[in-house]
């Protein structure tokens, strides 16, 4: 909303495939690889705590890290497989 209330403009448009191609875009911003990274960037980011409000946005990033931590608890069937020695 900020972007567009102060029309920033978006950036240079790319036009290729990002599965295919995604390593030529070599300045393009990057989404987090997971969960945790996403949750360390919203905290930090003054705009979604001024919209959403700070209150809001820790008590989210306190929920979704301890469903991150959960997660990371759990083993998949390839770690049974090749990293547990049973």
């Amino acid at each position: 909303f900020e972007g567009m209330e102060r029309q920033t403009p978006p950036g240079r448009r790319l036009d290729i495939d990002m599965y295919a191609e995604g390593d030529k875009a070599r300045r393009a911003p990057r989404l987090p690889r997971n969960l945790l990274d996403a949750l360390r960037k919203l905290e930090k980011n003054a705009a979604m705590r001024k919209w959403l409000g700070a209150e809001f946005v820790s008590a989210y990033v306190r929920l979704k890290t301890e469903e991150w931590t959960g997660y990371m608890r759990h083993f998949t069937e390839w770690e049974r497989e090749n990293a547990m020695d049973l």
